[in-house]
């Protein structure tokens, strides 16, 4: 009998005659978990972070501003506003349109594929300004749709009233770009609209000076670099030195020179594949990677390479072809990942329904059910004392002492910890890895009907939506979910026939129920499944894998997990959802054993865990097996 391991974690357990294999090769489907430190787990859920945006719209980009003096502001754009984060109120603020633009109705963004660039660039006294641009906002009267946060205002880029230094370029005048980036201590503005004319380069200012050739596009040192090509630019990312510009056929680097007149040299980097989604492109480290219809690319600025290599078709099959241009790239620096969301083509959705996540460390792929529209990160938030802690909108569970969907040690912490945020098509503002279920909030009425329809605090539950109610008072009887089971498998999950950001109506007859009290909660749950490659260590030898059993090592706190294990990749397990729960207390971790006693051409293992308020972690998987009998079919 041997021992196969999926670890790369020392166990303290006798190794000697064991097979370790790697989980990031072990594990071919991933869905809601990921491998981080050589162990898996399922993804930590999501929470509110500060209320809706007033606007009720799409959120188009989140940013944090770093003003000249140090302090810093997260700022939110939607389909028509910017907002500014009230760390007082825990409210987005909108701002206003003031100047050339005080009659200005607001972005009027008309589609779900048009994000919002931005970037803080100071004024030539080094006043604070935050610069956003896109190809879709709408032109104000003076024809522009560049525009710039003063600290107080959203005020017109190009209009000399608002902005006195501004020249336009010799080519004529700039009235749109696709992004921006402050760099090489300039402003430039990639994809620009000059005139009529949509450039695919880049129209650069002058050095930010006293005298304000920053914002001046018609001065020496300034002017408008064109690439020679007729692919369209997909991207660009800043990485030390150098500009990485995406085309659709590769990528191209703009290097700083010495020369302040002719600040900008071109550099091809060889490559066979190109950037097809417009806002994929994120940057970590000392690399870039984007987002293609022919695969996920990686670039140092020196070569680029294919690194998807573990799912070579999932561009081409999963991600929604005529919608690729919605797909947006984050990046979650707790858990070394990349974020992808995007819509999946299986689905009849209409906008990002799904986040790819891949952990550049560990080299493993998984998919997360998650509605995003953009990614950003931030370090503010409310810090709060005890005394100041109360049940609220975006934290309804504040309002009781057992809930398990915050660590209560870490409440309060919000303004000292580098948060990664997301917003979604409801205007909703998340703080990702922030407890372990997903859209969460607290119900206010719940009526008597043959579907239980319940009125809740805002949120962005949405019809098709899994749900666990819990704490509900009057009627107890709804409740379907008990955050003191530890065990959390003795549940059922409720569907969501209808929703509206206030309003949830679900599939449970609650007719003779109980009149509704007061308090309760209303949970998603997050499911997580992990698929083994099919597994037999033998089939070189010509013998069919005869395994014993399997041994778990799963944290102790992280409930329990169920397993599905499938013979020769059927369609039906012919063992399902077998629990395995952990029974030890006063220990962290526990070894359990199932019993398989089959043999196979090959054997796969599920595991499978739904939960609304712990994470599951799986250290290590031992498989006990020895060589069968000849290998059939």
């Amino acid at each position: 009998m041997e021992t196969f391991e999926i670890t790369g974690f020392i166990t303290g357990q006798d190794n000697e005659g064991v097979n370790f294999l790697q989980p990031s090769d072990s594990f071919q489907k991933v869905e809601n978990g990921f491998v981080h430190r050589q162990v898996l787990q399922s993804r930590p859920g999501f929470t509110n972070f500060g209320d809706r945006l007033a606007g009720g719209t799409r959120v188009t980009g989140i940013f944090e501003f770093t003003r000249p003096g140090g302090t810093k502001d997260l700022l939110v754009t939607d389909m028509n506003f910017l907002y500014k984060y009230n760390t007082s109120t825990n409210v987005f603020d909108q701002i206003s349109f003031a100047g050339s633009f005080a009659g200005y109705a607001g972005f009027a963004i008309g589609d779900n594929e048009s994000y919002i660039s931005g970037t803080g660039y100071p004024d030539k006294d080094n006043a604070a300004r935050f610069i956003i641009c896109g190809t879709g906002i709408a032109a104000a009267g003076s024809g522009s749709s560049i525009f710039f946060y003063d600290g107080t205002n959203v005020l017109d880029y190009t209009n000399v009233t608002d902005n006195p230094e501004y020249t336009h370029p010799v080519e004529g005048n700039l009235t749109r770009a696709k992004y921006v980036k402050y760099f090489n201590e300039r402003l430039n503005f990639i994809v620009p609209t000059i005139t009529t004319a949509r450039n695919q380069g880049m129209a650069f200012s002058g050095i930010r000076t006293s005298g304000g050739s920053g914002d001046k596009f018609a001065v020496a040192g300034s002017g408008l670099f064109q690439f020679s090509t007729e692919q369209l630019i997909k991207g660009v990312e800043i990485l030390g030195p150098e500009m990485v510009f995406n085309f659709e056929g590769g990528a191209r680097v703009l290097q700083i020179t010495t020369d302040a007149f002719n600040p900008y040299i071109p550099r091809n980097l060889p490559s066979f594949i190109g950037t097809d989604a417009s806002f994929s492109s994120v940057g970590w480290g000392d690399f870039i990677a984007t987002v293609g219809k022919e695969g996920i690319l990686k670039t140092d600025a020196r070569q680029s390479l294919r690194i998807d290599t573990k799912l070579p078709d999932f561009t081409a099959d999963v991600i929604d072809q005529p919608k690729f241009e919605l797909t947006y790239g984050g990046f979650d620096r707790k858990n070394g990942q990349f974020l992808w969301s995007y819509l999946d083509t299986s689905t009849t959705d209409t906008t990002q329904n799904r986040v790819l996540v891949w952990n550049y460390e560990e080299d493993s792929w998984s998919v997360y059910n998650m509605r995003f529209s953009v990614f950003g990160e931030s370090e503010i938030g409310q810090d709060l004392v005890w005394n100041q802690i109360d049940v609220s909108t975006s934290h309804p569970t504040w309002g009781r002492w057992d809930t398990t969907e915050e660590t209560w040690n870490k409440i309060g912490l919000g303004a000292s910890i580098k948060k990664v945020l997301a917003g979604d098509d409801l205007g909703f503002i998340y703080e990702l890895n922030s407890g372990f279920d997903d859209h969460t909030t607290g119900i206010t009425a719940i009526t008597k009907a043959a579907n239980a329809v319940l009125t809740v605090n805002a949120s962005g539950i949405v019809a098709g939506d899994e749900v666990v109610i819990s704490n509900a008072g009057g009627m107890v009887e709804i409740n379907n979910f008990d955050p003191s089971d530890l065990a959390q498998v003795n549940f059922k999950t409720y569907t969501v026939v209808s929703a509206t950001p206030t309003s949830i109506t679900i599939n449970v007859d609650s007719s003779l129920f109980t009149t509704y009290t007061s308090g309760g909660t209303i949970s998603v749950p997050i499911n997580f499944r992990a698929e083994t490659i099919p597994l037999n260590p033998y089939r070189a030898h010509g013998r069919r894998f005869n395994v014993s059993e399997i041994e778990i090592l799963i944290d102790t706190l992280g409930g329990s997990v169920k397993v599905d294990v499938f013979e020769d990749e059927k369609v039906s397990p012919f063992i399902q959802d077998k629990i395995l729960n952990p029974t030890k207390t006063g220990q962290t971790r526990e070894w359990i054993t199932m019993s398989v006693n089959h043999e196979a051409n090959f054997l796969t293992f599920v595991f499978k865990q739904t939960s609304p308020s712990v994470q599951l972690k799986i250290i290590s998987v031992r498989i006990h097996g020895e060589p069968g009998g000849p290998t059939s079919g």
